[in-house]
Formats: structure tokens, sequence, C-alpha cells
């Protein structure tokens, strides 16, 4: 083997460890693996119910993460619940009065403890040890219940309408109450053809005055005129006594 083939291995052989150490140093910084390497601090969270969290489940805050679950939920020995150890990154701090709850990746995700941190301007922060409080955000089988729930409830409504139907079938509709309802409509079926005939009869009569009321109205105009010549005939008759009066004659 010759130098320069020599120097093509070197080459090769350094090209191959520089790969791998940064393949490595990718694997540490953001595998689990890197984990082991940062420092934390330890928090226990009191929750009423943490199912589906489990060790090494991220903690996330802002949507960054911050820490990891540190291990297993375990029963509190007083009251009702689990608590959940956190370890938190150490250059990570947690105002007071944040709240912790256990989040899903969607319906089917994975679980993890997201912080939200209060509004206002912190003034402490937890501290290493510390216990507090936390919350259970809804997932598939919170739903799942809730769903269960509506169910039973629609279930119910439905066979209260069906009793409410049942009862209209029975009494409203019921053979003897059809039977009057149908005579009801027989009667006003009757009664309209009756108003329809004395309508009919109103018109003729109405017809009938009509004509009567023209013939007084031709009767009177004719004596208006006989009266009017009446008047003319007196008229000349008085004229006729005034000029004989005068001593004038006819």
């Amino acid at each position: 083997m010759n130098e320069q083939d020599r120097g093509l291995e070197l080459k090769v052989g350094i090209f191959v460890a520089v790969g791998l150490a940064i393949l490595a140093a990718l694997i540490v910084q953001f595998g689990r693996i890197g984990e082991g390497f940062k420092s934390y601090y330890t928090i226990t969270v009191h929750f009423a119910d943490a199912s589906g969290l489990l060790k090494s489940s991220d903690v996330l805050m802002g949507g960054a993460k911050v820490g990891q679950v540190g291990g297993a939920p375990r029963l509190v020995t007083v009251g009702r619940g689990v608590e959940v150890p956190l370890k938190i990154y150490d250059f990570v701090k947690i105002p007071v009065g944040s709240s912790i709850t256990v989040g899903s990746s969607g319906l089917l995700g994975d679980r993890f403890v997201a912080i939200f941190p209060p509004t206002e301007k912190p003034t402490a922060y937890i501290a290493h040890g510390a216990r507090v409080e936390g919350a259970r955000e809804e997932g598939l089988d919170d739903i799942t219940k809730e769903g269960g729930a509506l169910i039973k409830d629609l279930r119910g409504t439905v066979a209260k309408i069906d009793t409410a139907v049942s009862k209209l079938n029975d009494d409203a509709l019921s053979k003897a109450n059809m039977a009057h309802l149908k005579e009801t409509f027989d009667n006003l079926s009757k009664t309209t053809a009756a108003l329809s005939e004395s309508s009919k009869k109103i018109d003729g009569v109405i017809e009938k005055a009509d004509g009567t009321m023209g013939s007084a109205k031709e009767a009177a105009d004719k004596i208006q005129v006989a009266v009017a010549d009446a008047q003319k005939t007196i008229q000349s008759a008085s004229r006729i006594l005034n000029e004989a009066t005068k001593g004038d004659g006819l």
C-alpha cells in the first residue's frame, strides 16, 4: 500500500468519525439519552386523575419542553387522587400560581403535562421539592363517558315522547273522539250549505227591492212633472183673476 492510498484511507476514516460524532451529539441533544446529562429539580403534583400519563412523558410550558415526568403516578396515602413527580430543568423557573394539567396530543395522542403560567407578573417561583395541585384536561375517555351519559338521557327523553304519543293515540285520537270530530265536521258542512242557500235568497230580495225602488223613483219623477204643470196652471189662473178684478176683462 503506497502513501497515497494511506492518505485516502485516513481522510475517509476522519470523515466517518466526524459523521459519527455529529450523529452521537444529535442523539444526545434531541434523544432520551441526553436527558441523563441534564440537571433537574423535582416538584410533586397532585392530580385527581392522571390516566395515560407515563414515566418520561414530556413536561411542556408554552409549548416548549421544560422537563419530563419522573415516575409513574402513585396513589396518595391520605385523601384521593395520585401524585406525579416532575423533573424540571434547573434553568426553568415555574411561577407560583401556574396551572398544571394533564394534556393529550389529540384524542388518541400521548399524554403530557402542560404548565400554564399566570397572566400577572410573577413574584415567586415553585421551589425544589414543592407539592402543588394539578388539573386534568378532558380526553377521549372523558368524552366517551359524557357521550354515554348523553345517550342515556336521550333514551329517557325518547321514552317520554313515546309515552306521550301513546296517551295521545289512546285518549285524544280514540275511536269515540274521532267519531265526535267527524260528526262535528258534518254539522259544520250542513250549516255552511244552509248559509249558502240563505245568501242566494237574500240576493233575490235585494234585486226585487232594487226594482221596486226604481219604479218608485219613476213615479216620483212623474208626480214632480204633474206638480210643475199644476203650478203653471195656477199661475195662469191667478193672472187672469187679477186682470178681471182690475176691470180689464179677460
